[in-house]
């Protein structure tokens, strides 16, 4: 179901329109002045050579700009204030990360997540290969970067789909820096405490600019490696479980149960490799030629291996009175005799990605003091993960007496799964259990359930085209205005490859067909999950998936006793063997193409009210949208049951037809920023605007994809895209004041508030498809929700100290936010906004003389992510610290600490006891040296 909001939206627009009109009305209602207009030649220029002179910058950027930003600047040539540029975003007010194996990847603003907020390299919007329209900080080098702007509000001149924020990050421009050659170089060591490895990590950056001024490149290069280990727990999610406890056939409890539970870990090799080339010219004074390219390899090969119980809820349990024992929510918190099978989980997460951007720009700058500037790019990221990742599934069942107990103790960190311990010279278990039987490392044990070899080729590409003209103007209150127009193609192409149905189906043996020795390959990690409380095992066997692959593909392959390529069918024909090799699966490849084109108009103003001066801008942006969604469409012939494994059927479809599907949309984007400096050192701003954020790529598709594993309803499951989205449009309102202390402290409180139409809300339902039954999962327009904010930040320098201790800062901040949209559950649908917690920062920092200390602590309260099951991630908060030493004005040393508290990252569902995972990425450290001329 889709609601209509036009009404509102129309009268949303005209209301602001009217502003605009009245504003140029003003204005041609008083004289124009003669004058010729005023060029400020005395611009203040900050050489930023350290972090304190980076906080000293990004002040004087805040005090500047024309709407409520927040910048980050480089300390020096090539030297961002953290090597992620994620983890120094996350020190802004109201700005949180997601974390990847322990590093910032993704960034939130103002409590709403990633997909609402637009990034931008040099104002051009970057791709991403996993078809949200989130950027992954990850794969970008900071050493290439010399400012992050956070434009908090809206202008009409900013790229559009940010409702929480733009993100621009700014590269090197080599006739910004001195004559000459210069250029810096830095080389470390990391070291990753729970993988126990170091690797190396280089950057350097270089630029020539002419004695004239003319021309000037720069180039820059980063080489990161990581060895990264994670450990972690899980249970796939609670579900309501009726159980049988005295085996009369009737269900006298009903329990939120976990569908199953594992414990294992991640371990990782990261490679990324990123360069850039700016070259700039000055033909004239008034005529500069701007080329770039930047390009990016980031390489992930990773391996999860667990040890795992599943339950699913197809498990019931009728193992006598007093086996299951819940807590006054409901909450399985014992189960004795559950019966599920133990399972060697090992699967492959890779993530080899490759990212380019080339760009063209051409300013400029006419006799009458206007500037006309285009700008042309290509981008294009891809993942080429096809293929090439493997799950497989060994193990073996267990009886009643023999399976496992699953508690929930008070005080323990996580849930505790132990074993029966058996006594071989009385044949009877003991009543007793303990952390790590034999058999979970006894190969000869092993057997197989499932195997598949899959992954997903993905591709966003983006071409941008913009012309922008800007004329300084004095007619009456207007000083300047800005009109541009754009063009915006972008086009992402998931491509699945998955070993057959077939295939996998015919290895789905639930643990009926023995497999060779060699496959089972111990797993015994030190110090496993070291900082959690709870009774688990610390040691299995890792399933080679190579080599089970191998050997299904073999003739030695043993299905249910007999030798499975020598098997003959019901009609006496011979069956193949087995072929893993993957092939595209066209109904979940879906494909889409979007074109925006638009123009926008934006009146600089200023003037002057009770001797107090006031500035600010007006605007509209117009921008029309088209998106095409492609696909593959199949038809169900049937669903027939596993003889072999019970708990999943073989799907039988027509041949795939291909699909199209065309959806318009226009919006009318007004805004308006001003700013009264009530002193010279006080400023209070006001922002009102429409915005608007596109569904996420992966959500407009025409796939779908089936899921034959039926669920404790008996329902199988679809799921795919809905390509009738429109997009996510917000009203906006913020009031801030800012005291500019001095150059290197200020105090500033702003107040944000949020109407957001048309949310986005992933809805299921039951449904009928070629007469089977199943829950249907799809993306809709469902709802409306409100977000609004406090935001209080300061930064205090001790400059007033004597000697030493004048070197002393400090910079806090903390957002609060209401949370009553956070989550909302109707009798058809549940949804929230994803994300929305208070966030805050301590930074405490020393800079005198040749020495930099600064240690941070970042906190974010529990938020909400998962709305089915109301999912969230707990409350965390982490210290990380920096230091260097100037040797002399060329060379430095320095040391960083990351997670010195070893945090770890919990979720839960619902209730807290009902945890769904726990992750311990443990510490890092480095050390270095960096040299500069």
């Amino acid at each position: 179901m889709i609601f209509n909001k036009n009404n509102n939206k129309s009268v949303s627009s005209l209301f602001c329109l009217s502003l605009l009109t009245m504003s140029i009305n003003s204005a041609l209602a008083q004289e124009a002045n003669d004058t010729e207009p005023e060029v400020n030649d005395d611009v203040e220029v900050i050489e930023v050579t350290g972090y304190l002179s980076s906080v000293k910058k990004s002040i004087l950027s805040k005090k500047a700009a024309d709407s409520i930003l927040d910048s980050i600047e480089a300390e020096d040539l090539g030297k961002f204030p953290d090597t992620n540029i994620a983890e120094s975003l996350q020190r802004i007010t109201g700005v949180s990360i997601d974390r990847n194996g322990g590093e910032g990847s993704k960034v939130s603003v103002r409590g709403l997540g990633p997909e609402f907020n637009v990034v931008t390299f040099n104002n051009r919007i970057m791709p991403n290969p996993d078809g949200s329209r989130s950027f992954s900080f990850d794969i970008l080098a900071s050493e290439m970067v010399s400012r992050v702007d956070v434009y908090k509000t809206s202008k009409a001149e900013l790229s559009d789909g940010g409702i929480g924020a733009v993100i621009d990050v700014r590269s090197l421009r080599p006739l910004d820096l001195d004559e000459g050659i210069t250029g810096a170089a830095s080389v470390k060591a990391m070291h990753d405490e729970l993988s126990e490895e170091t690797d190396p990590q280089f950057s350097g950056v270089i630029s020539f600019k002419d004695d004239d001024g003319n021309f000037g490149i720069s180039a820059s290069v980063a080489s990161h490696k990581r060895t990264a280990r994670s450990d972690y727990m899980g249970t796939s999610g609670w579900w309501p479980m009726e159980y049988d406890l005295d085996g009369n056939g009737a269900k006298e409890l009903v329990a939120w149960a976990p569908q199953g539970i594992s414990y294992g870990l991640e371990e990782a090799d990261r490679e990324r490799t990123s360069g850039m080339v700016v070259a700039q010219y000055a033909l004239s004074d008034d005529l500069v030629f701007t080329l770039d390219g930047l390009y990016s390899e980031y390489d992930t090969q990773a391996d999860y291996n667990q040890i795992a119980h599943w339950w699913g809820g197809i498990n019931n349990n009728n193992a006598g009175p007093g086996s299951v024992k819940i807590d006054e929510e409901g909450t399985l918190v014992y189960w004795a005799g559950h019966a599920a099978p133990t399972e060697m989980v090992h699967s492959t997460g890779n993530r080899p990605t490759e990212t380019y951007m080339v760009g063209f720009n051409v300013e400029k700058l006419f006799a009458d003091d206007s500037v006309l500037t285009f700008d042309m790019s290509y981008a294009k990221s891809q993942n080429t993960a096809g293929g090439t990742q493997s799950f497989a599934v060994s193990g073996f069942r267990n009886t009643t007496e023999s399976s496992s107990l699953f508690q929930l103790i008070p005080g323990d960190t996580i849930p505790s799964l132990t074993f029966p311990v058996y006594d071989e010279e009385t044949g009877e278990y003991t009543g007793e259990y303990q952390q790590n039987p034999a058999a979970l490392t006894d190969p000869m044990l092993l057997a197989n359930h499932f195997m598949v070899v899959e992954g997903d080729d993905n591709e966003d590409t983006i071409k941008d085209l913009k012309l922008d003209w800007t004329k300084s103007l004095e007619f009456g209150v207007i000083s300047s205005v800005k009109v541009g127009a754009f063009y915006h193609e972008r086009e992402f192409q998931r491509t699945r490859l998955r070993s057959a149905d077939e295939v996998n189906n015919g290895t789905s043996t639930g643990f009926g067909d023995d497999i060779p020795d060699h496959i089972g390959i111990l797993v015994k990690p030190s110090d496993f999950l070291s900082g959690a409380d709870g009774s688990f095992p610390t040691a299995w066997l890792e399933t080679d998936n190579d080599a089970l692959r191998a050997y299904y593909e073999s003739d030695d392959f043993i299905k249910n006793g007999e030798y499975y390529n020598q098997r003959v069918d019901e009609n006496g024909d011979p069956i193949p063997n087995l072929d893993y090799t993957p092939h595209v699966e066209l109904a979940n490849s879906p494909g889409v193409k979007e074109e925006n084109i638009g123009l926008y108009i934006q009146l600089g103003l200023e003037g002057e009210i009770a001797s107090m001066p006031w500035s600010g801008n007006i605007g509209v942006r117009m921008v029309e949208t088209e998106q095409t969604s492609t696909g593959w469409g199949e038809e169900i012939i049937s669903i027939t049951p596993n003889p072999d494994d019970p708990t999943v059927s073989i799907l039988e479809t027509t041949e795939a037809k291909p699909l199209e599907v065309v959806n318009e949309y226009e919006e009318v984007l007004p805004s308006m920023n001003l700013k009264l400096e009530v002193r010279e050192d006080v400023d209070v701003r006001l922002s009102l605007s429409k915005t608007i954020t596109r569904p996420e790529l992966n959500k407009i598709g025409v796939d779908v994809g089936y899921n034959t594993r039926p669920t404790q309803g008996g329902f199988f499951g679809a799921s795919g895209g809905n390509p009738y989205l429109e997009p996510y449009t917000a009203t906006n309102f913020d009031i801030a004041a800012n005291w500019y202390i001095n150059e290197s402290s200020y105090l500033g409180v702003t107040y944000m508030h949020k109407d957001i139409e048309d949310f986005i809300v992933t809805a299921e339902k039951e449904t009928v498809i070629s007469g089977y039954d199943f829950l249907e999962t799809r993306p809709f327009n469902l709802d409306d929700a409100s977000i609004s904010s406090v935001e209080v930040a300061t930064n205090i320098v001790f400059d007033f100290l004597p000697g030493a201790f004048s070197g002393l800062g400090v910079q806090m901040n903390y957002t609060f936010v209401d949370d009553d949209d956070a989550f909302v559950e109707t009798d058809s649908y549940s949804f929230g906004i994803d994300g929305l917690s208070d966030t805050g920062n301590f930074i405490l920092f020393y800079e005198y003389e040749a020495v930099q200390i600064r240690a941070s602590y970042n906190w974010r309260e529990k938020y909400l992510w998962g709305f089915e099951y109301e999912e969230y991630t707990t409350d965390y908060g982490q210290w990380d610290a920096s230091a260097s030493f100037d040797i002399n004005e060329n060379f430095s040393i320095f040391a960083e600490g990351v997670n010195l508290t070893e945090e770890s990252v919990s979720n839960y569902q619902g209730s807290e006891n009902r945890i769904i995972d726990y992750t311990y990425y443990g510490r890092r450290f480095s050390l270095g040296v960096r040299a500069s001329f």
